[in-house]
């Protein structure tokens, strides 16, 4: 129990707490810790041409704030509502990869893969060391070394970690679990008197360098109080005698988060009651789901789409079990608390993504496992060591025969997990085949979509068309998407009816403009000029300087013979950019069909300035010369 243990009399509350740590050999140490790193790099090799795609758009490839790190400051202001807002040293990063070699998408995709094998490796000296402490290292006997490689090499080679890899956006959950677990790798080892101040610091420091990596870092503090309570002090008084300058330190850590969070609020997060009781219904059905991946990873999905409407009735079975899992942990934190702390350590790390703080733009995300997958790692390994040793120990006479069938056994399951997470990264490095199996395991309309996209940019435009049709009927942007293909492929009338259903469905989109522009250039070619007409003064309206919807308006009231409105748009235009010629003169031409010849004139004469060898303007400014030359 957690209340043995207690250090000698005499000693005070900061000293004598733990005896040194026994270590396993430090050869062996090493060649387990190879291993890891090898077994990363050989499995995870196949990612490294993966290409940027989804959210890599934005925080990336159009991302201005990492082309340069000068002046230094500058990586670390991203910009609002992307993936990386927030997150200022997940942009530096990223600064620094855009430094070294641009955006050749191997150098991204290095830097994921090393993060997440140096947090291997810290989840092996975490595990390790606890393993090896003085409550636990008299019944791990000898294990707790191998227990700790397989369930750190068993977390490292997950097919569910691989997004945090082959997708460069999500380095943000891959720097975040490294700190994290780095935090508690400092604050275990300085529980030892040796360097105690500073491994107390590089905790704290840890701590903040996790904040400003992702916000689900914040139950970090927590996780260290927790760790100190049920596996080093009998009593919370004596751990906060002994560290409340670390707790103290940790807890500051909050303040940079809250201040992140009011520097660069997100759109994607509400806190709605509504919003919050919808979106804690849909994890009841994700949560369960993400159980199932982390035994068997065989219907990865790189997008689950948004929460959707859902009764309670439609996942009674799934609450049902995430709440009796919720009750065993307790039970366990309660009976046997170190076990317990794998329970309450997967919730925690779990909740800030999938409990009641709803995240609109996604119900889930395989990457919200990434830590919790940990705590998961390390149970089952435990559980497998205790069904071994009572194998073992009814089956004596035979013992050599059952630790090979035991080492066969972990053997094929590891490589098992290896082989899907090759074969996973070999999706990745096919937008299409990652698209399709998305499609294929959780089919909603933005999947559809992003599969659609991809299809049509491989040559598969009648495959496209037909996934966007499917997805426009629950994802409105795919009905723009739909429109501009069926444009491209000479279907005017079909890309108006696809245009138009998008406006209806989502007026206030970003696309509307470009959509109404377009729909206004069909609508015109096929003879309705009043509904042409009518989209671009729509545009207009809303953006007066949008030199496409003011100059094609003044097309079309040219076409039909309104002359003076069409003065006053083609008049806008020439405002905005006065250096065009051609502007010049449709604006002219229009002044002319007024009888304003004067000032036609001038406005031939300005083209001819701005493009001398343009005859039109020569022949139309000879014509208005001679006319007002006879009035």
């Amino acid at each position: 129990m957690a209340g043995k243990g207690r250090p000698p009399q005499g000693r005070s509350a900061r000293e004598g707490r733990r005896r040194p740590l026994p270590r396993s050999g430090s050869y062996g140490t090493l060649a387990r810790a190879t291993l890891i790193v090898l077994a990363g790099v050989c499995i995870y090799w196949n990612s490294l041409d993966t290409p940027f795609l989804w959210d890599d758009e934005i925080a990336v490839v159009t991302n201005q704030t990492i082309r340069s790190l000068w002046p230094p400051w500058g990586p670390l202001l991203p910009p609002a509502e992307t993936p990386v807002a927030a997150r200022p040293l997940v942009n530096a990063s990223l600064a620094l990869n855009y430094w070294l070699a641009g955006l050749d998408e191997r150098g991204y995709h290095a830097w994921n893969l090393g993060v997440h094998l140096i947090a291997a490796l810290l989840l092996f000296g975490v595990v390790r060391r606890t393993l090896e402490g003085e409550h636990l290292r008299e019944c791990m006997g000898r294990d707790a070394a191998n227990v700790a490689f397989v369930a750190a090499l068993w977390w490292s080679i997950h097919p569910v970690v691989t997004e945090i890899v082959d997708y460069t956006t999500q380095r943000t959950t891959a720097m975040m679990g490294l700190f994290f677990l780095m935090t508690l790798y400092c604050a275990i080892r300085a529980l030892d008197p040796p360097y105690r101040v500073r491994w107390q610091m590089s905790a704290v420091i840890s701590c903040a360098c996790g904040i400003a990596s992702k916000e689900e870092m914040a139950v970090a503090p927590i996780v260290v109080a927790l760790y100190d309570r049920l596996f080093v002090f009998p009593t919370v008084r004596q751990a906060w005698e002994a560290r409340k300058r670390l707790y103290g330190g940790l807890a500051l850590t909050w303040a940079g988060l809250a201040a992140l969070m009011w520097r660069w609020p997100r759109w994607t997060t509400d806190s709605g009651v509504g919003d919050s009781w919808t979106y804690l219904l849909n994890q009841a059905d994700v949560i369960p789901h993400y159980l199932r991946l982390a035994l068997w990873p065989d219907a990865l999905v790189v997008d689950y789409g948004v929460p959707t409407d859902v009764f309670p009735g439609d996942v009674i079975g799934g609450g049902i079990l995430v709440a009796a899992l919720v009750a065993a942990s307790i039970v366990m934190l309660l009976r046997s608390p170190r076990l317990g702390f794998l329970g309450v350590v997967f919730f925690l790390t779990l909740a800030p993504t999938s409990s009641i703080v709803p995240i609109a733009s996604e119900v889930g995300a395989e990457r919200r496992m990434y830590l919790p997958l940990a705590a998961i790692a390390v149970l089952l390994v435990l559980a497998g060591r205790q069904i071994a040793a009572r194998v073992q120990s009814s089956l004596l006479a035979h013992r050599q025969v059952v630790v090979a069938a035991l080492f066969l056994v972990t053997a094929a399951w590891l490589g098992s997990l290896a082989a899907l997470t090759v074969y996973r990264n070999s999706q990745y490095a096919d937008p299409v085949a990652l698209w399709r199996s998305s499609v294929q395991h959780r089919p909603h309309g933005r999947a559809r979509f992003s599969y659609a996209i991809e299809l049509v940019k491989a040559g598969e435009r009648d495959a496209g068309l037909a996934q966007l049709r499917e997805a426009g009927r629950d994802y409105a942007p795919a009905q723009y998407a739909l429109g501009v293909e069926l444009s491209a492929a000479g279907d005017s009338a079909g890309a108006i009816q696809a245009l138009d259903t998008f406006i209806a469905a989502d007026p206030t989109h970003t696309n509307r403009i470009p959509a109404r522009l377009l729909m206004g250039r069909l609508l015109f070619l096929r003879g309705r000029l009043d509904e042409s007409a009518s989209n671009f003064r729509q545009v207009a309206a809303m953006a007066p300087a949008n030199i496409d919807a003011q100059l094609s308006l003044g097309d079309v009231l040219l076409t039909q013979k309104r002359y003076a409105e069409a003065v006053s748009h083609y008049r806008v235009v020439v405002s905005l950019q006065p250096n065009r010629a051609d502007w010049r003169l449709r604006l002219g031409a229009a002044l002319a069909e007024t009888g304003d010849l004067s000032d036609a004139a001038e406005q031939f004469r300005a083209a001819m300035t701005l493009d001398p060898r343009n005859e039109i303007a020569r022949t139309n400014l000879n014509r208005a010369v001679a006319l007002l030359q006879h009035r």
